[in-house]
């Protein structure tokens, strides 16, 4: 930049008189009009400044603005991590202008100093670094600011846009002051300036005043419940990561200051929040930033998207600097805010120090206890019991996998028990003894207690029997050596929170600690899978019992016994035949026996014919039954065998 003269300059450049300065401009040396040449003003037109602002239109845009803040605290945070995005970069745009246009300004007064451009000019008149700050400022603290909008209550949505008024009166009593003895250029930006000064403080001590007198003071127990009472109301805030950590620490904030005020009276409390609510001078500094952008004229953001000139009205901005400065905007918009954004949010969630350090500080002011019962431990201890607990149930574990182990074993010796049963049952010894019994009506009791007798050869749980007693041994010690482990437990880390602020972190029920359900059913669960008890040669038996009723259940027993009353009539009907010839073939033999006769003789030898042709026919039907019919009879009965398998294996896990 430079200071040049309109007219041929008669003196050395110095100092301008009060009448030469108005014909003097700063001009940004790199910047040219359209036409290639520098921006010299030559003129002085009455600025915009002068005209008188209008309110209709202040109200409008400040109407339209609160109409966006209020749709984005309802939804900031609570959908997509975009909304978030999309939100902070809006309400910070009108932030950054403003504190753009303040910058610019006093820019042009600083470079009122200089007579001539060189190296210091160069160095004062750059824009770029406190361009950059105010954009960080206004991304920083508008993601915050809407954080907080989030919890803000109908009085205090109340108090913050009572702004607007507020800030009008400010600004319009200050510009009629200003405009009486300032530089038209400097006049509106002056006004803005100090009115951002003053209404933050004007507004702070209104918000005091009205939530002091007219707010809802809570009196809450502990600093516990008011902390978790302002929790609450952010709970909904789960669609960023970063939002939702930050609001765990707003609320934090927010409790501490919640019960500091219910335990003051009214004149404390009123110091207590003018204290606490110094927080809010960066929300009312903000919308006043933000209210400044409705009353700077069209015309001066000219000078922020311009180069440097105090001229009334600036030149308007030359269409190759509007592409430069459209590319820069969208450049930072989507290759440095956007990626930045979504890394610190991924960085949040993926790394757990934040809420660490959060709990860390919670820690400071409130004691986060647990409760077993009715009393009162030191955060963690239900952690360590329940490590105490997994180390008695892993030795009564063993115990019932070794103890699973050897009941497979038993039942698959039961299972090969199954061929005896068959093999007798397809015998004539067999055959004969279902006959028998059938005559009498007691066929059915008969072949399970053959059964119950095939299956309970070699005692195949005898070792089942050894192992229940070495899990339920095994169980005792592990239970005596818990009751110990926890009751050292509990009395080192018993506390009595009683008197200063705590929250219960994790509660649970003494009897659900001291006696465990699942250490405590372990012995009625081995005692009920195994029968009565563990004494020697119970479990195979009732074991047996269990399989049998199963086969009863299964109609297998009943269809057998039917079977065999059907084999009888056909051996019957189909036999008569083979009796004929071997009575015949019995009288031949018979007739030779000494001291009987020709007719004794015929008698005996029909029978023993009748007999050897019966059990020959008898025999050759028991092998053709079995070649049909014993794979399937042999499976029937191993399902009820594996059925009580699993039973019995459940009833060891409960």
């Amino acid at each position: 930049m430079f200071i040049c003269k309109e007219k041929k300059p008669q003196k050395p450049i110095g100092i301008p008189t009060a009448t030469e300065k108005s014909h003097y401009i700063i001009v940004d040396p790199e910047s040219t009009d359209a036409d290639g040449g520098r921006n010299f003003d030559n003129s002085r037109t009455p600025h915009s400044d002068t005209k008188s602002f209008g309110f209709t239109a202040f109200c409008l845009k400040s109407m339209a603005w609160c109409a966006f803040t209020l749709v984005m605290a309802t939804q900031f945070a609570t959908n997509h991590f975009w909304v978030v995005v999309l939100s902070v970069f809006l309400f910070s745009v009108p932030i950054a202008l403003c504190g753009i246009y303040a910058n610019t300004i006093r820019q042009i007064r600083r470079l009122h100093i200089f007579a001539g451009r060189g190296r210091l000019f160069k160095l004062f008149s750059g824009r770029p670094l406190r361009v950059i700050l105010w954009i960080c400022w206004a991304l920083v603290t508008s993601f915050f600011m809407l954080v907080q909008f989030h919890t803000y209550n109908r009085l205090e949505w109340g108090v913050f846009f009572l702004v607007i008024p507020i800030f009008w009166l400010v600004f319009s009593e200050l510009r009629k002051v200003i405009a009486r003895e300032i530089k038209p250029y400097l006049i509106t930006s002056m006004a803005l300036a100090w009115s951002r000064r003053l209404c933050p403080v004007v507004m702070l001590l209104a918000y005091v005043v009205l939530t002091g007198y007219f707010g809802d003071a809570t009196v809450y127990p502990s600093l516990a419940d008011a902390i978790n009472a302002k929790k609450a109301a952010v709970a909904d805030m789960t669609g960023s990561a970063l939002v939702q950590e930050v609001s765990q620490y707003l609320a934090f904030y927010d409790g501490v200051k919640a019960y500091s005020l219910g335990q003051l009276g009214a004149l404390d409390a009123l110091w207590q929040l003018a204290l606490l609510g110094i927080v809010n001078l960066v929300v009312f500094y903000n919308a006043c930033a933000i209210l400044s952008c409705f009353l700077i004229p069209g015309v001066e953001y000219r000078r922020v998207f311009g180069p440097l000139s105090d001229a009334d009205r600036p030149h308007a901005v030359s269409l190759s600097r509007i592409a430069a400065i459209s590319a820069v905007t969208a450049f930072l918009a989507l290759f440095i805010y956007l990626p930045l954004f979504c890394y610190i949010e991924a960085w949040v969630q993926q790394s757990p120090e934040m809420a660490e350090a959060r709990q860390t500080a919670e820690t400071w002011v409130i004691q986060k206890v647990e409760k077993i019962g009715d009393e009162f431990f030191k955060e963690g201890t239900i952690l360590q019991l329940e490590k105490a607990k997994v180390k008695a149930l892993h030795t009564v574990e063993v115990s019932l996998v070794h103890l699973e182990g050897q009941a497979d074993r038993a039942f698959d010796r039961l299972e090969g028990n199954v061929d005896a049963y068959l093999d007798w049952y397809y015998s004539l010894v067999g055959e004969y003894s279902r006959i028998a019994n059938l005559l009498v009506g007691e066929l059915e009791g008969y072949m399970v207690e053959k059964l119950e007798e095939c299956l309970q050869q070699g005692d195949a749980f005898k070792e089942v029997e050894a192992s229940f007693n070495h899990a339920l041994s095994n169980h005792k010690n592990a239970w005596q050596a818990y009751q110990q482990t926890i009751g050292k437990i509990m009395d080192r880390n018993r506390v009595n929170p009683e008197g200063s602020s705590f929250q219960i972190v994790q509660k649970v029920s003494l009897k659900d600690i001291t006696e465990p359900p699942v250490l405590m059913g372990t012995q009625a669960r081995l005692v009920t899978a195994g029968g009565a008890g563990a004494a020697a040669g119970v479990v195979t038996a009732v074991v047996i019992k269990k399989i049998i009723a199963k086969i009863m259940g299964k109609n297998v027993v009943k269809l057998a016994a039917k079977a065999l009353t059907k084999v009888v009539v056909s051996k019957t009907a189909g036999s008569v035949g083979g009796v004929g010839a071997g009575a015949a073939a019995g009288a031949a033999i018979g007739s030779v026996i000494p001291l009987v006769g020709t007719a004794g003789g015929a008698i005996i030898g029909g029978i023993i014919g009748g007999i050897v042709v019966g059990v020959s026919v008898d025999k050759l039907l028991i092998k053709l039954e079995e070649a049909v019919n014993r794979d399937e009879f042999k499976r029937e009965i191993l399902s009820a065998i594996n059925d009580a398998r699993r039973e019995f294996k459940a009833k060891l896990r409960g």
